[in-house]
């Protein structure tokens, strides 16, 4: 069997995996159903761009081994309850992806995981484009694409940065907890979700512009502002991931891989701040962060270290630069339509999240697909916990909407 050697951002996600197992979720509702032996081929055609897809991973040698050769053997049908049955996943032991086909009323619903080791989320709708673009148009379609997944252009950027002094940290002095819920319930998995409407999300971009902000700093901040509300701290502070991808070269491919890193943000606000300032103050400190490019400080040690120090060492650097944070946002950003479209099945639904948390662990994610922003989580938890994360997401939509409106009434 092929091994394929790793690269260094891999280890990121490789701490904590009692804590949170390191996987993407993908979710494609359709109107119809799929061509079972279209969607096989495109699978198979993914996987020649990307081997990995078919390898477990070796965390001792930071690398993938074959250890599928079909694409059949990563797809399961018409299981009843994917999320439970991929709670048993083992990426040391299986292929890094897992795909559920499930028809119903004569449509289907694709649920895909994804290793988180293997690639991020930006990666992970790259993937997904793959999968549409090979099922449209044939598997030939793939045929010349290359994955680029080296990460030198990385180093040699890195090793020309200079950390910046300052008071953000990824270990923050008051991090953002909930409290536990009092509840006899059995814990289960949940996936919930809620989403603006067109309209909305047309007039939170109309009133951004307005503002001279952006839409990740309205989200973030109602986010930010919801679960301090409940830890009831005097700090706001978040990891903001963002996407390197824009300070490489431009390739002629896809790059599945992990090339994210993330902005550490601390903003001191008292519940009785006006959102709009808030949203205005989050906006100059990211912008801030931005262009002293701290959002390097999280990798800057692991991308210097990592030929030289064993792997335990690494694991250490990750934790101090890179932890799983038990309150997080991550923000998938914009879900391209023309590229996740798969022949004439139409897509109604999209919803992209991270791993599965235990409550009161929780994580916010973000995308927007046919117009409409969605907030989604996963959760393990019992019932009344779930109802509280559908609650931070129903408070984060009212006070979008409300800063929407306000900015454009008072134009």
């Amino acid at each position: 069997m092929r091994k394929y050697v790793g690269e260094p951002l891999n280890i990121l996600h490789t701490v904590g995996l009692d804590t949170m197992y390191p996987i993407i979720r993908c979710e494609l509702d359709f109107t119809s159903q799929l061509n079972r032996q279209r969607f096989t081929a495109a699978v198979a055609a993914a996987t020649q761009v990307v081997p990995e897809l078919l390898c477990c991973y070796d965390l001792a040698t930071n690398s993938f081994v074959q250890i599928a050769d079909s694409a059949e053997q990563v797809i399961e049908y018409n299981v009843a309850y994917p999320d439970e049955d991929i709670k048993n996943w083992n990426l040391m032991r299986e292929p890094q992806i897992k795909i559920y086909w499930c028809d119903y009323h004569k449509q289907t619903k694709l649920v895909i995981y994804l290793s988180h080791i293997l690639t991020d989320g930006a990666g992970g709708k790259q993937l997904l484009y793959l999968l549409a673009k090979a099922y449209s148009e044939g598997p030939e379609a793939l045929s010349d694409v290359h994955n680029y997944q080296k990460v030198a252009w990385l180093e040699k950027l890195i090793s020309n940065y200079q950390k910046v002094p300052a008071k953000q940290t990824d270990h923050p002095a008051n991090p953002l907890l909930l409290p536990a819920i009092a509840s006899n319930g059995q814990k289960a998995r949940y996936v919930g979700s809620l989403s603006l409407t067109k309209t909305e999300t047309t007039q939170l971009i109309e009133a951004t512009h307005l503002k001279g902000v952006t839409v990740n700093d309205v989200v973030m901040t109602a986010f930010g502002r919801t679960i301090q509300r409940f830890a009831g701290v005097p700090d706001i502070s978040l990891a903001c991931p963002t996407d390197m991808r824009k300070f490489g070269p431009k390739i002629n491919g896809v790059q599945v891989a992990n090339l994210t890193s993330r902005y550490n943000i601390t903003i001191t606000t008292p519940l009785s701040e006006n959102f709009s300032d808030l949203v205005l103050r989050v906006h100059d400190e990211m912008l801030t962060l931005k262009n002293n490019f701290q959002c390097f400080d999280s990798i800057k040690d692991l991308l210097l270290q990592y030929h030289t120090e064993p792997l335990i060492k690494l694991q250490q650097v990750v934790q101090d630069n890179y932890h799983v944070r038990d309150i997080a946002y991550t923000n998938f950003g914009i879900v391209d339509e023309e590229k996740l479209t798969f022949g004439d099945a139409k897509i109604k639904r999209v919803i992209l999240t991270g791993g599965f948390r235990t409550a009161p662990m929780y994580q916010i994610a973000v995308a927007t697909y046919g117009g409409c922003l969605n907030l989604a989580f996963n959760m393990n938890g019992t019932r009344a916990e779930y109802d509280c994360g559908m609650a931070i997401a129903a408070n984060m939509r009212d006070m979008i909407n409300d800063f929407s409106l306000n900015a454009i009434i008072n134009h």
